[in-house]
């Protein structure tokens, strides 16, 4: 089977989703599979033309997206993606972050100049999952329009507001007026990742769509943009499903 991705378009922008080819002369109809691993699969009859797979695949969105979004929590949570990967990017730092306990009520501290960081979460309030997804959330909020600015200063663009918000299956969206909405998850990527969903949303600021002209922009703004969008794509089903 082929890995392939495809830009499914939403109501609150485009997402990625990340899927495999199979092609066969047995297969006489097209058709979608979702695994309770979030693995999609594309099966398509052999004379089918990648577009023609793709097509057909955007015109199963409402369903791809929905199965997607109802699928089961993974068996990782976020206390033990931490414990695994143990950084978080912050104001263009990678940051080391340290969970601890505390006994009054979950709080965070953060230096991203010195790339480090604490969250002491209080367990007993709620889960221990909603606790730290609350804690996430605000360092976004902190950091993430503070980055977002930053980078789109560099090229000249002039943003509105940029809103952190839990979204199921998007990285970003970007509307017509300039507002950027990011999700909370993005401090969690590597920071090359983080910010390739920022100028991702930046570039439609110019393009409010995927043409040629859309991404030789974001490729102007990332230099490494076909080799980042191929990991976030390997890496989404992962992420957006800590949290839940």
């Amino acid at each position: 089977m082929i890995e392939r991705s495809c830009e499914i378009p939403t109501a609150h922008g485009n997402t990625v989703v990340p899927y495999r080819l199979r092609r066969s002369a047995r297969n006489r109809t097209l058709r979608v599979s979702v695994r309770d691993t979030g693995e999609v699969t594309l099966s398509v009859p052999s004379f089918v033309s990648d577009s023609g797979a793709q097509d057909f695949l955007r015109s199963q969105s409402d369903w791809l997206l929905r199965t997607l979004g109802n699928l089961p929590h993974k068996n990782r949570d976020i206390a033990e993606h931490l414990r695994a990967e143990p950084w978080l990017s912050l104001d263009g730092h990678r940051s080391h972050v340290m969970l601890d306990q505390s006994r009054l009520r979950t709080h965070w501290v953060a230096d991203p100049a010195r790339g480090e960081a604490i969250i002491r979460c209080f367990f007993d309030s709620c889960s221990k999952e909603d606790e730290l997804a609350h804690a996430l959330l605000e360092m976004a909020r902190q950091y993430v329009p503070r980055r977002a600015r930053e980078l789109a200063a560099r090229h000249g663009l002039a943003l509105r507001r940029v809103s952190i918000r839990n979204q199921r299956t998007l990285w970003g969206s970007c509307t017509g007026k300039g507002d950027l909405s990011i999700n909370w998850r993005i401090i969690l990527l590597p920071l090359e990742l983080h910010d390739h969903v920022l100028f991702h949303e930046l570039a439609h600021m110019t393009h409010m769509n995927h043409s040629r002209a859309f991404y030789a922009l974001l490729r102007h703004y990332d230099t490494d943009a076909d080799r980042n969008d191929h990991r976030i794509s390997k890496l989404s089903p992962i992420f957006m499903a800590l949290g839940r």
